[in-house]
């Protein structure tokens, strides 16, 4: 893996200067565009592309600016996983003492802010780009689409006896996938019947006590999860609790891509213990 050396990251700075910017005004990744940790990252590269540019950082303790670097180091990790535009120049954060593993000689002249150093790939001529991913970042980013998708299918029991908007759930789950389907026939009938966990004092709550990605194929994703689920359905048309339910299940989930993103396709679960089935298994 390539970066651009000193002198070739100061020949590119325009066009790095252009790719920062557009980085930085992307809302999905920089909610605060002032935030202590994109101030940091901004003058990382400020000072490669410039060492004369001044920063207030080196004033910073090395504990408080090692916890800036993983902030941002983090967000960009996740960032580069979701697809979206050609990126033309990715960016990285390490310590210093990295790069003389990178640059040899030139790792002690190499620009930097409290020890840390901002390196660039030229991504612009890679038709299908890394971005310097490793198998534990995607893994990571996977754990995290399946725990909003169960946030989300919360959300939306929670939201009866209105029905979650469609945007919402296609955020996570493939619009025309098994898994989003079973949720809308769930909403279905709870809102028939008048049941709602919204009520005063609903102790309604669900919890992911496990997960584990299995298997990473090129067109489905496999993840296993351990979940407890308690739902106290209460009944609006007769003003009473109904039947909860209230279990631990090992649930299996099937993820696929929709327009380039990985989302929930299926969602097995097992047979449910208690006597209403308010959660229903998915017989594929």
């Amino acid at each position: 893996m390539e970066y651009l050396a000193f002198e070739e990251a100061v020949i590119k700075k325009k066009d790095i200067a252009a790719e920062l910017d557009l980085l930085l005004s992307n809302k999905a990744l920089v909610a605060k565009p002032n935030a202590l940790q994109w101030k940091f990252f901004r003058d990382c590269t400020k000072v490669l592309l410039n060492p004369k540019y001044q920063s207030d950082f080196p004033s910073l303790s090395k504990s408080q600016i090692a916890q800036l670097k993983y902030e941002a180091e983090e967000k960009l990790k996740k960032y580069y996983l979701r697809p979206g535009r050609k990126i033309n120049y990715v960016f990285q954060i390490v310590h210093k003492k990295e790069l003389t593993h990178i640059f040899n000689g030139e790792a002690y002249t190499y620009p930097n802010i409290g020890g840390y150093s901002v390196l660039i790939r030229d991504t612009s001529n890679e038709v299908t780009p890394s971005h310097n991913l490793t198998e534990k970042d995607i893994k990571e980013y996977i754990e995290r689409v399946v725990t909003e998708s169960v946030d989300m299918e919360f959300e939306a029991y929670k939201t009866l006896p209105n029905i979650i908007a469609d945007e919402l759930l296609d955020a996570w789950f493939c619009p025309f996938g098994p898994a989003k389907k079973e949720i809308l026939h769930i909403l279905t009938r709870h809102k028939e019947r008048g049941w709602i966990l919204t009520n005063y004092m609903n102790p309604s709550t669900k919890r992911i006590l496990n997960i584990k990605v299995r298997k990473i194929e090129r067109k489905e994703i496999f993840v296993a999860t351990t979940e407890y689920w308690y739902l106290r359905w209460w009944d609006s048309k007769k003003n009473t609790y109904t039947f909860p339910y209230r279990e631990t299940n090992r649930q299996q989930y099937v993820l696929r891509k929709d327009d380039g993103i990985w989302k929930v396709y299926e969602s097995i679960k097992p047979a449910p213990r208690t006597s209403i089935p308010n959660r229903r298994k998915y017989s594929p």
